[in-house]
């Protein structure tokens, strides 16, 4: 005698059984669904990562900009088993969420503000490439500056729709003379981490103050 459980899956199908959202607080979401499945069908039914939801997931509203993270698995009874499939990413269509901006006290920092670190925090939609060369999202493009070998990109007034703190005094010419001159560069990135997630990556970049001179004002670099 055999028994049909009500809302188990057939050969080479899912059961979505629970979805859970979750959203950070600088944006990035992640989606939990639970299927269930048969046992002998893991293989073929487990998505590769970065598969998009859309594509792969049952349940009736479908999320293009999430993507496939990890999969587990779980023994049920009766030849069944449990498959857990964690989506990274943004269910909007467009833009990206608000950043997370920390000022964080630092020793030996400042130039004409306080002695602190700008940490942003942000979900971006860059590569890694061109996030190491100081562009922080796709509509900010970088334009960096070469001193001394080093190159130096400010930090933009505005991203993904939030104002950044101001410099604490206008960049440029601070002192000049025939022997010098000092330029203030304001906020500049001194530090990037990223780590991908999904289509997109979770970017935390750090902005010191920074100023050069040439000279007798080389004293005045802080670089």
């Amino acid at each position: 005698m055999s028994a049909i459980i009500v809302g188990s899956p057939i050969s080479g199908s899912k059961v979505l059984q629970r979805q859970n959202l979750q959203r950070d607080i600088n944006g990035l979401e992640t989606i939990t669904e639970n299927y269930m499945i048969r046992t002998a069908d893991r293989a073929t039914l487990a998505p590769t990562k970065d598969t998009t939801h859309a594509s792969f997931s049952t349940a009736t509203i479908k999320y293009k900009r999430m993507a496939v993270e990890t999969i587990s698995f779980g023994e049920a009874d009766g030849g069944l088993s449990t498959m857990s499939v964690v989506y990274a990413g943004l269910t909007s269509e467009t833009s990206l969420p608000r950043p997370v901006i920390r000022m964080i006290p630092t020793f030996n920092t400042g130039v004409y503000g306080s002695p602190l670190t700008v940490e942003i925090e942000f979900v971006t939609d860059v590569t890694e490439a061109q996030l190491a060369q100081g562009q922080l999202v796709k509509t900010c493009p970088a334009v960096a500056i070469y001193i001394y070998g080093q190159s130096i990109v400010q930090m933009p007034a505005e991203l993904n729709g939030t104002k950044t703190p101001a410099n604490p005094r206008p960049p440029g010419i601070v002192q000049k003379t025939r022997a010098g001159q000092i330029v203030y560069l304001g906020y500049c990135v001194d530090s990037v981490a990223a780590e991908r997630r999904g289509q997109f990556l979770n970017a935390r970049v750090n902005f010191k103050e920074k100023q050069y001179g040439t000279g007798v004002f080389v004293y005045a670099n802080r670089l």
